[in-house]
């Protein structure tokens, strides 16, 4: 063996990556990383973009090949802007002598609770080079429960769970069912 080492004429190399080769080069690697990185898509959508006869798990390997990207469930943002926070605050301020007259004021809202985690749980390419991207919270979505409550001065409203979508013929019923008789508690018909 020592003997064939040293009077080999051609030297020794690495061996050859065993397997199949590679389907994509250089090129479409970057390709597909540059898709992943600048916009909001799957695997599965890369794949079908791409002109490349190649399976989702290729292109998921090429995507974390990168080093620079990962799988990441994307942050959620106050969908308000500098102008709406700006104007609330003013409001508030404007408000805040009102004196007697908040006993006259009822405040009601409803609520929608998702069974099946949040709206908007987006997962997306992560570009650790670049900020993170956010979206803005929604209320519509799968399996959830909508619920409903007023207060006011003088108290609150238990919560009522709605059926259904709330258009303006089902507000109106809401607003009739639970909003009224609290109201007529209140003393004053101007409110």
């Amino acid at each position: 063996m020592i003997y064939r080492v040293l009077t080999r004429k051609t030297p020794y190399k690495t061996k050859s990556r065993s397997g199949r080769p590679r389907v994509t080069d250089i090129r479409s690697d970057r390709q597909i990383q540059r898709m992943a990185s600048s916009q909001k898509m799957s695997v599965r959508e890369i794949t079908g973009a791409s002109r490349l006869q190649i399976s989702n798990n290729t292109v998921h390997r090429r995507i974390i090949e990168s080093g620079y990207m990962i799988h990441a469930k994307m942050a959620s943002r106050f969908p308000l802007s500098k102008l709406h926070i700006s104007k609330r605050l003013q409001w508030a301020r404007n408000h805040m002598s009102y004196g007697d007259k908040w006993t006259a004021i009822l405040f009601s809202d409803e609520r929608k609770w998702n069974l099946d985690g949040p709206d908007g749980n987006i997962k997306y390419w992560l570009d650790l080079r670049k900020e993170p991207r956010r979206f803005f919270s929604r209320q519509n979505g799968g399996g959830s429960v909508m619920v409903w409550a007023s207060f006011s001065f003088n108290g609150q409203v238990g919560l009522a769970f709605l059926d259904g979508r709330q258009n303006s013929p089902k507000y109106i019923e809401t607003l009739e069912n639970h909003l009224m008789s609290f109201a007529e508690n209140i003393g004053e018909r101007n409110w």
